[in-house]
């Protein structure tokens, strides 16, 4: 029987860079690489779904904001690395993406999405009540989105429990059980996360930086923990994606290394 989701495609939107050391206690010096991942989903009723936009070379321009951004979050992308180029070269226009879904509204989520002038912006009720208010600490560029994005914002709120996903309540995007969003507080307020329940995947957003690296959060430094919006949520849901894990789900989130991640999509 032919799968609803028919492909998951990964691209590499740019990355930033860390030092292990300054992020946990106890480890030694060594740069990380976060890629920004964003995901393209087929389904195949609806077509192509894409998941975050990666980073915007808008970053580079020079205004204080973005130049304090760079230095506590060195950051590299080129704009042929940007998705919409990326998507053109596999073929696919940006005008056909009809329906994008922001996991939250960071830089490294929301940098592509005013490449796509046709599609629908999903993001949960919560996250649109930040992106109201716009505290300083929920880091939202509103000139990355589209001009017209209030226009094309569509609210979802995940209420109901499904029997593929137990660990919380979900929104059935389509109706048929393929791709059941969820939000998981802590690293953004309304963080929006997917479940493939033919495959068994879990995509976590900024759930932690890496599956590698989850173990780790348990010695977060404190400059690394002030920045999640809650650090008592945060630790939830790293709790959570333990339990996903260890049911013997796969997981990926945003930030892990490529190779890992094109790996486990197969």
């Amino acid at each position: 029987m032919q799968n609803i989701i028919e492909t998951i495609e990964y691209y590499s939107c740019g990355y930033c860079t860390n030092n292990q050391a300054m992020l946990f206690k106890k480890d030694k010096k060594k740069e990380l690489h976060f890629p920004a991942g964003v995901f393209l989903i087929k389904h195949r009723s609806h077509g192509y779904i894409l998941y975050d936009t990666g980073y915007t070379t808008d970053l580079y321009k020079r205004k204080w904001l973005y130049q304090l951004y760079n230095r506590l979050n060195p950051t590299v992308i080129k704009r042929e690395e940007m998705i919409d180029k990326q998507l053109e070269r596999s073929g696919i226009r940006p005008e056909d993406i009809r329906t994008v879904i922001l996991s939250h509204l960071h830089p490294d989520h929301i940098g592509g999405s005013s490449q796509f002038p046709n599609a629908r912006f999903l993001i949960s009720e919560d996250c649109y009540q930040v992106y109201k208010k716009k505290p300083f600490k929920a880091l939202i560029f509103n000139e990355f989105l589209p001009a017209d994005f209030d226009k094309r914002i569509e609210i979802i709120q995940p209420t109901k429990k499904h029997p593929a996903f137990s660990y919380k309540e979900t929104y059935d995007l389509f109706g048929d059980g393929s791709l059941l969003l969820s939000s998981f507080d802590g690293h953004a307020k309304g963080q929006l996360c997917m479940y493939f329940s033919e495959r068994s995947l879990f995509v976590a957003a900024d759930i932690c930086w890496g599956i590698d690296l989850l173990e780790k959060t348990e010695r977060l430094r404190r400059i690394p923990a002030m920045i999640q919006d809650n650090m008592t949520a945060y630790r939830s849901s790293i709790k959570s994606l333990k339990a996903i894990l260890a049911d013997g789900n796969q997981a990926v989130v945003s930030h892990d290394p490529e190779k890992r991640i094109r790996e486990v999509l197969g």
